[in-house]
C-alpha cells in the first residue's frame, strides 16, 4: 500500500516535494560544513574499493545524509515523474524494435569509397524518402478503402502496411531532432544578440540626445536666452515697484492737499 502511494506521488502531474526537504535548514547546513572541515566526507555512491568514505557517510546523522548530493549517473536508467529514461539518450533503430525499415540506413560517414577507390561525398536526403512514404501512405489508404468495399475481412494486411509506413516516417523525422535542437538554440542566441544590439543602440541614441541637451544648455544661445528672460523679469518687477511708489506719493499728496 505504501509503495502504491509512493508511486502515485512520484508519477503525479504536480508531485509533492520529497519528505527530506525539511532537513535543508541553515542549522543542518552549518553542521554539515563543520563535519566536512573536521573530516572530508564522500557520498555513499563512491566507487572506491575501501569502505572508509562509505563508513564516514554512514556515521553522519540521518538528517545530514540527505544534504550530500549523489554522484550524477553516467549509465543505466533513471526515473523522472514516474517514467524511466536512459541516461545516454540514443534513438533506437527500427531493427531493434522489430519493425521493418523501408528506407536505406544513412552512412556512418558522409564520405564513401567507390569501387574504383575514389572517395565520393554521399548526401542522405531524408526529405526524398519522406515524400515517397507520403505517396505510399496515400496509395495504401486508397487500397484499404477498396479492400473494405470488396473484401472487408482482408483489411488487416493493409492496416499493417500503413502502420509500418507511419512508424518509418516518424522514425525518420526523429532523426532530425538533434538538428532541430541545434537550430533552435542558434535561433534563440541570435534573438538574444539582436535584443542586446537593439538595447545598445537605444542607449547610444539616448546618450546623443542627452549630450545635445547639455550642449544647448551650456552654449551661448542658451545662456543669452536665460539672461534675457532674467533681465525682462527684473525690469517688469522694477516697473511695478515704481508704479506702486508713484501711487503712494499721489495718495499722500491728495490727503495733504485735501
Amino acid at each position: 500500500m505504501a509503495d502504491q502511494q509512493q508511486g502515485s506521488a512520484v508519477s503525479a502531474a504536480f508531485p509533492a516535494p520529497p519528505p527530506f526537504y525539511r532537513y535543508f535548514t541553515p542549522q543542518n547546513l552549518s553542521r554539515l560544513k563543520e563535519a566536512q572541515r573536521s573530516q572530508p566526507l564522500e557520498s555513499n555512491t563512491s566507487t572506491q574499493q575501501d569502505d572508509a568514505p562509505r563508513t564516514n557517510f554512514l556515521e553522519l546523522p540521518p538528517e545530514l545524509r540527505c544534504l550530500i548530493p549523489p554522484e550524477p549517473p553516467s549509465a543505466g536508467l533513471y526515473r523522472n515523474f514516474g517514467d524511466t529514461y536512459n541516461v545516454i539518450d540514443v534513438l533506437p533503430s527500427l531493427k531493434d524494435q522489430g519493425i521493418e525499415q523501408l528506407y536505406p540506413s544513412p552512412p556512418t560517414s558522409p564520405t564513401i569509397t567507390a569501387a574504383d577507390g575514389t572517395k565520393v561525398i554521399h548526401n542522405f536526403d531524408r526529405a526524398f524518402y519522406l515524400n515517397k512514404m507520403a505517396r505510399s501512405l496515400l496509395l495504401n489508404f486508397l487500397e484499404l478503402v477498396g479492400t473494405l468495399a470488396v473484401a472487408p475481412e482482408q483489411y488487416g494486411r493493409k492496416i499493417e502496411d500503413l502502420r509500418a509506413l507511419f512508424v518509418n516516417a516518424h522514425h525518420l523525422l526523429n532523426e532530425y531532432r538533434p538538428h532541430q535542437a541545434r537550430e533552435t538554440l542558434i535561433m534563440m542566441m541570435e534573438e538574444q544578440l539582436e535584443r542586446s544590439r537593439a538595447e545598445t543602440d537605444g542607449i547610444w541614441k539616448m546618450k546623443e540626445k542627452v549630450e545635445g541637451v547639455l550642449t544647448g544648455l551650456g552654449g551661448g544661445e542658451g545662456v543669452l536666452n536665460v539672461e534675457d528672460s532674467k533681465e525682462k523679469a527684473r525690469a517688469v518687477y522694477e516697473a511695478k515697484r515704481r508704479d506702486g511708489e508713484h501711487k503712494r506719493i499721489w495718495e499722500v499728496l491728495e490727503s495733504e492737499l485735501g
